[in-house]
């Protein structure tokens, strides 16, 4: 096997894993409800209030939804990259700053990100680098 090949197959099992989480979790506060979850009232209170707003978590499930399906079935994995990572990087932070962890499915998502944009690197570097 060439170090190509490896990567291929080590991409897309990344892509399948995030994938996974992302479809998992698009049903939490639409199918599961959120008592159910058994989250501090701190967080139940805040991503309840998004779920409130009428716009905020319905659009971040439906991104969620969506990126997933697209990274599941491989289209337009650089678009779906555009929309998902604001989302992982707000769940993140919501891992950093309100459950006092660091090293977590957030952290995992984000660097899984992070090695999908440097495999795509060639759909983006026309947006970072200037000639």
């Amino acid at each position: 096997m060439t170090k190509d090949t490896v990567l291929k197959y080590f991409e897309m099992a990344l892509r399948i894993w995030m994938a996974y989480i992302l479809v998992s979790n698009s049903g939490i506060g639409i199918i599961t409800p959120l008592e159910e979850l058994g989250m501090p009232p701190k967080i139940f209170e805040i991503i309840s209030g998004l779920w409130k707003t009428g716009f905020m978590m319905h659009m971040v499930k439906a991104v969620e939804l969506v990126t997933g399906l697209m990274l599941l079935f491989n289209f337009y994995v650089p678009l779906a990259l555009l929309g998902l990572i604001p989302v992982v990087v707000n769940i993140y932070g919501i891992h950093i700053f309100l459950f006092n962890r660091y090293f977590t499915n957030g952290l995992c998502m984000l660097l899984v990100c992070g090695f999908l944009v440097f495999r795509h690197w060639d759909k983006y570097k026309h947006l970072v680098v200037r000639r």
